[in-house]
């Protein structure tokens, strides 16, 4: 089976908060949720997530290239990302291209479960 474009972007985009693996508890047409794991020989080391999209809302591909750029450069702390990566350029993308990433990565918001509740959001800001 293919994995979905929202599990592909879940992987890329919680790098960003030192996920090392997501296990994926379930799948809806409007959502999808599962267990972000920071260590995996600690038990403690875990949060349970929701993202609320379907599989046509997912960011762009370009977002994913971009994420991994960050991650790989350590243009971010944490959900902080570096402000002068809009001074930054990329081969991979145009000036206006990345303006349109840059505002797709932080519309992006994915809901914290604590005790089957949503509790707080992974989200990237300056």
């Amino acid at each position: 089976m293919n994995e979905s474009k929202r599990l592909n972007f879940l992987k890329s985009y919680l790098k960003l908060y030192g996920v090392e693996k997501i296990e994926l508890t379930n799948e809806k047409i409007d959502s999808i949720s599962g267990i972000a794991i920071y260590d995996e020989n600690d038990p403690e080391e875990r949060q349970e997530f929701i993202w609320h999209k379907s599989e046509m809302e997912v960011p762009s591909p370009e977002l994913n290239i971009l994420i991994e750029k960050i991650v790989t450069e350590k243009w971010h702390n944490g959900d902080k990302i570096s402000e002068h990566i809009e001074e930054l350029e990329f081969a991979e993308f145009d000036n206006k291209t990345k303006e349109k990433i840059l505002n797709e990565l932080f519309d992006v918001e994915i809901r914290m479960v604590d005790d089957g509740e949503e509790t707080d959001t992974y989200l990237v800001h300056y």
